[in-house]
Protein backbone atom coordinates (compact mmCIF):
# COMPACT_ATOMS: atom_id res chain seq x y z
CA UNK A 1 0.00 0.00 0.00
CA UNK A 2 1.76 3.50 -1.14
CA UNK A 3 1.84 6.09 1.52
CA UNK A 4 -0.60 8.83 -0.08
CA UNK A 5 -3.73 5.36 -0.09
CA UNK A 6 -2.60 4.52 3.85
CA UNK A 7 -3.32 7.88 4.38
CA UNK A 8 -6.53 8.10 2.78
CA UNK A 9 -7.02 4.85 4.46
CA UNK A 10 -6.72 6.00 7.74
CA UNK A 11 -8.65 9.25 7.10
CA UNK A 12 -11.49 7.49 6.14
CA UNK A 13 -11.07 5.27 9.33
CA UNK A 14 -10.86 7.85 11.65
CA UNK A 15 -14.35 9.32 10.09
CA UNK A 16 -16.13 6.28 9.99
CA UNK A 17 -14.94 5.50 13.92
CA UNK A 18 -15.57 9.35 14.88
CA UNK A 19 -19.01 9.12 13.23
CA UNK A 20 -19.64 6.10 15.50
CA UNK A 21 -18.59 7.03 19.07
CA UNK A 22 -20.33 10.50 18.01
CA UNK A 23 -23.51 8.70 17.82
CA UNK A 24 -23.44 7.46 21.44
CA UNK A 25 -21.09 4.13 20.89
CA UNK A 26 -18.91 2.79 23.87
CA UNK A 27 -15.99 1.02 22.02
CA UNK A 28 -15.65 0.89 18.32
CA UNK A 29 -12.67 -1.60 16.66
CA UNK A 30 -12.57 -2.75 12.94
CA UNK A 31 -10.95 -5.99 11.76
CA UNK A 32 -10.66 -7.36 8.52
CA UNK A 33 -12.97 -10.23 6.71
CA UNK A 34 -9.47 -12.57 6.20
CA UNK A 35 -9.86 -12.88 10.32
CA UNK A 36 -12.98 -14.30 10.33
CA UNK A 37 -12.60 -16.60 7.27
CA UNK A 38 -12.22 -19.70 9.25
CA UNK A 39 -16.28 -19.08 10.43
CA UNK A 40 -18.40 -22.15 9.78
CA UNK A 41 -19.65 -21.97 6.11
CA UNK A 42 -22.66 -19.38 5.64
CA UNK A 43 -21.82 -17.58 8.35
CA UNK A 44 -18.49 -15.62 7.05
CA UNK A 45 -18.73 -11.76 6.01
CA UNK A 46 -17.99 -13.24 2.90
CA UNK A 47 -21.16 -14.84 2.92
CA UNK A 48 -23.17 -11.39 3.46
CA UNK A 49 -21.33 -8.81 1.60
CA UNK A 50 -18.81 -11.18 -1.05
CA UNK A 51 -17.56 -7.48 -1.54
CA UNK A 52 -16.74 -7.13 2.03
CA UNK A 53 -13.37 -5.55 3.49
CA UNK A 54 -13.62 -4.92 6.93
CA UNK A 55 -15.58 -5.72 9.39
CA UNK A 56 -16.60 -2.96 12.45
CA UNK A 57 -17.61 -4.39 15.59
CA UNK A 58 -19.44 -1.50 17.96
CA UNK A 59 -19.59 -2.13 21.52
CA UNK A 60 -22.22 -0.40 23.80
CA UNK A 61 -22.11 -0.73 28.10
CA UNK A 62 -24.66 -1.88 29.72
CA UNK A 63 -26.08 -0.22 32.83
CA UNK A 64 -25.26 -2.69 35.48
CA UNK A 65 -27.95 -1.93 38.43
CA UNK A 66 -30.30 -4.12 37.13
CA UNK A 67 -27.66 -6.90 36.73
CA UNK A 68 -26.17 -6.72 40.11
CA UNK A 69 -29.59 -7.55 41.70
CA UNK A 70 -30.25 -10.62 39.92
CA UNK A 71 -32.55 -12.64 40.05
CA UNK A 72 -34.92 -9.80 42.08
CA UNK A 73 -34.59 -7.59 38.84
CA UNK A 74 -35.02 -9.73 35.86
CA UNK A 75 -37.42 -8.24 34.29
CA UNK A 76 -35.51 -5.14 34.82
CA UNK A 77 -32.42 -6.71 33.35
CA UNK A 78 -34.82 -7.47 30.20
CA UNK A 79 -35.66 -4.12 29.86
CA UNK A 80 -32.04 -3.42 29.97
CA UNK A 81 -30.96 -6.30 27.78
CA UNK A 82 -33.63 -4.70 24.79
CA UNK A 83 -32.86 -1.56 24.80
CA UNK A 84 -29.29 -1.99 24.74
CA UNK A 85 -29.97 -4.45 20.83
CA UNK A 86 -32.43 -1.68 19.50
CA UNK A 87 -29.58 1.12 20.63
CA UNK A 88 -27.00 -1.03 18.85
CA UNK A 89 -29.03 -2.00 16.04
CA UNK A 90 -29.62 1.94 15.59
CA UNK A 91 -26.16 2.40 15.75
CA UNK A 92 -25.43 -0.09 12.99
CA UNK A 93 -28.18 1.87 10.80
CA UNK A 94 -26.56 5.06 11.02
CA UNK A 95 -23.43 3.34 10.56
CA UNK A 96 -24.51 2.08 7.16
CA UNK A 97 -26.43 5.11 6.36
CA UNK A 98 -23.02 7.53 6.96
CA UNK A 99 -20.95 4.61 4.56
CA UNK A 100 -23.43 4.50 2.15
CA UNK A 101 -23.25 8.68 1.98
CA UNK A 102 -19.97 7.89 1.04
CA UNK A 103 -20.90 5.46 -1.55
CA UNK A 104 -19.73 2.06 0.29
CA UNK A 105 -21.98 -1.14 0.52
CA UNK A 106 -22.66 -1.61 4.32
CA UNK A 107 -24.67 -3.87 6.17
CA UNK A 108 -25.24 -4.96 9.99
CA UNK A 109 -26.02 -8.04 12.15
CA UNK A 110 -28.53 -7.33 14.20
CA UNK A 111 -27.84 -6.83 17.81
CA UNK A 112 -29.75 -10.07 18.46
CA UNK A 113 -32.59 -11.72 17.86
CA UNK A 114 -33.07 -12.90 15.03
CA UNK A 115 -30.99 -16.04 15.17
CA UNK A 116 -31.81 -19.67 14.20
CA UNK A 117 -33.26 -20.73 16.95
CA UNK A 118 -33.42 -24.34 16.43
CA UNK A 119 -29.20 -24.13 16.13
CA UNK A 120 -29.35 -21.42 18.85
CA UNK A 121 -26.23 -19.92 16.18
CA UNK A 122 -26.58 -16.17 15.31
CA UNK A 123 -25.63 -15.14 11.71
CA UNK A 124 -22.29 -14.24 12.78
CA UNK A 125 -20.65 -14.51 15.90
CA UNK A 126 -20.55 -10.57 17.12
CA UNK A 127 -18.23 -12.16 19.76
CA UNK A 128 -15.48 -13.24 17.71
CA UNK A 129 -15.86 -9.63 15.80
CA UNK A 130 -14.93 -7.88 18.75
CA UNK A 131 -12.14 -10.38 20.03
CA UNK A 132 -10.54 -9.49 16.20
CA UNK A 133 -11.04 -5.94 16.70
CA UNK A 134 -9.62 -5.80 19.81
CA UNK A 135 -12.24 -4.72 22.10
CA UNK A 136 -11.65 -7.48 24.50
CA UNK A 137 -11.13 -11.21 25.11
CA UNK A 138 -13.36 -14.21 25.72
CA UNK A 139 -13.62 -15.15 29.82
CA UNK A 140 -14.58 -18.40 31.26
CA UNK A 141 -18.42 -17.32 30.93
CA UNK A 142 -17.62 -17.17 26.85
CA UNK A 143 -18.79 -13.70 27.11
CA UNK A 144 -16.86 -11.07 25.92
CA UNK A 145 -14.49 -9.21 28.64
CA UNK A 146 -13.12 -5.86 27.62
CA UNK A 147 -10.56 -3.73 29.98
CA UNK A 148 -12.55 -1.10 31.31
CA UNK A 149 -15.80 -2.24 31.60
CA UNK A 150 -15.41 -6.43 31.51
CA UNK A 151 -18.98 -8.32 30.33
CA UNK A 152 -20.92 -5.29 30.46
CA UNK A 153 -21.13 -4.31 27.14
CA UNK A 154 -23.11 -5.90 24.08
CA UNK A 155 -22.05 -5.52 20.42
CA UNK A 156 -23.51 -5.40 16.92
CA UNK A 157 -21.32 -5.99 14.08
CA UNK A 158 -21.51 -4.05 10.84
CA UNK A 159 -19.74 -5.62 7.40
CA UNK A 160 -18.31 -3.13 4.41
CA UNK A 161 -16.73 -3.01 1.32
CA UNK A 162 -14.76 0.18 2.64
CA UNK A 163 -10.92 -0.75 3.00
CA UNK A 164 -10.01 0.56 6.50
CA UNK A 165 -7.42 0.33 9.13
CA UNK A 166 -7.48 -2.71 11.03
CA UNK A 167 -7.06 -2.64 15.11
CA UNK A 168 -4.95 -5.13 16.86
CA UNK A 169 -6.34 -8.00 18.96
CA UNK A 170 -5.55 -7.43 23.23
CA UNK A 171 -2.38 -9.04 24.30
CA UNK A 172 -3.55 -8.42 28.25
CA UNK A 173 -4.69 -11.06 30.48
CA UNK A 174 -8.61 -9.65 31.55
CA UNK A 175 -10.25 -13.16 32.83
CA UNK A 176 -8.72 -14.15 35.85
CA UNK A 177 -9.90 -17.92 35.16
CA UNK A 178 -9.31 -20.58 37.87
CA UNK A 179 -8.17 -17.52 40.86
CA UNK A 180 -11.91 -16.84 40.41
CA UNK A 181 -14.41 -19.18 38.05
CA UNK A 182 -16.92 -17.64 39.90
CA UNK A 183 -19.19 -17.25 36.69
CA UNK A 184 -18.68 -21.30 36.23
CA UNK A 185 -20.12 -21.39 40.20
CA UNK A 186 -22.85 -19.04 39.59
CA UNK A 187 -24.43 -21.10 36.58
CA UNK A 188 -27.46 -22.88 37.77
CA UNK A 189 -27.46 -25.48 35.31
CA UNK A 190 -23.48 -25.90 34.93
CA UNK A 191 -23.55 -24.68 31.44
CA UNK A 192 -20.08 -23.37 31.85
CA UNK A 193 -18.35 -26.28 33.28
CA UNK A 194 -15.58 -26.92 30.36
CA UNK A 195 -11.69 -27.09 30.43
CA UNK A 196 -11.37 -26.17 26.87
CA UNK A 197 -11.05 -22.18 27.29
CA UNK A 198 -9.47 -20.42 24.69
CA UNK A 199 -9.82 -16.21 25.60
CA UNK A 200 -9.15 -15.38 21.78
CA UNK A 201 -11.74 -18.61 20.22
CA UNK A 202 -13.74 -19.27 22.97
CA UNK A 203 -15.57 -22.09 23.18
CA UNK A 204 -19.04 -23.81 22.88
CA UNK A 205 -20.70 -23.75 26.43
CA UNK A 206 -23.76 -26.16 26.82
CA UNK A 207 -26.37 -23.56 25.21
CA UNK A 208 -29.14 -26.78 25.49
CA UNK A 209 -29.10 -26.20 29.64
CA UNK A 210 -28.75 -22.49 28.89
CA UNK A 211 -31.86 -22.91 27.10
CA UNK A 212 -34.09 -24.65 28.67
CA UNK A 213 -32.94 -22.73 31.87
CA UNK A 214 -34.29 -19.62 30.30
CA UNK A 215 -37.31 -21.46 28.71
CA UNK A 216 -38.71 -23.44 31.69
CA UNK A 217 -37.75 -21.72 34.53
CA UNK A 218 -37.05 -17.95 33.52
CA UNK A 219 -40.23 -17.96 31.50
CA UNK A 220 -37.83 -17.07 28.02
CA UNK A 221 -36.29 -14.40 29.53
CA UNK A 222 -32.79 -13.61 30.53
CA UNK A 223 -30.47 -14.99 33.23
CA UNK A 224 -27.29 -12.67 33.10
CA UNK A 225 -25.79 -14.66 36.54
CA UNK A 226 -22.68 -15.17 34.93
CA UNK A 227 -22.42 -11.87 34.07
CA UNK A 228 -23.18 -10.41 37.84
CA UNK A 229 -21.01 -13.15 39.08
CA UNK A 230 -17.69 -11.52 36.73
CA UNK A 231 -15.55 -9.32 38.90
CA UNK A 232 -13.87 -7.54 36.42
CA UNK A 233 -15.34 -3.94 35.48
CA UNK A 234 -17.59 -4.03 38.66
CA UNK A 235 -16.46 -0.60 39.75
Amino acid sequence: MTKSRNRDVNALTNKVKNFIMSEGATLVGITSVRTLSKAPKGHRPTDFLPAAKSVISIGLRMNKSSILHLPKTTREYKEEYDVANLKLNTLAWETIRFLEGLRYQALAIPASPPYDEKKNFGDMSHKHAAVASGLGKFGLNNLILTSNHGPYVRFVTVITDAELSTDEPLTENICLREKCSKCVKACPVGALDNSRYDAFEGWRIDKKKCQEYLNVVSGGSVCGLCIKACPVGKR
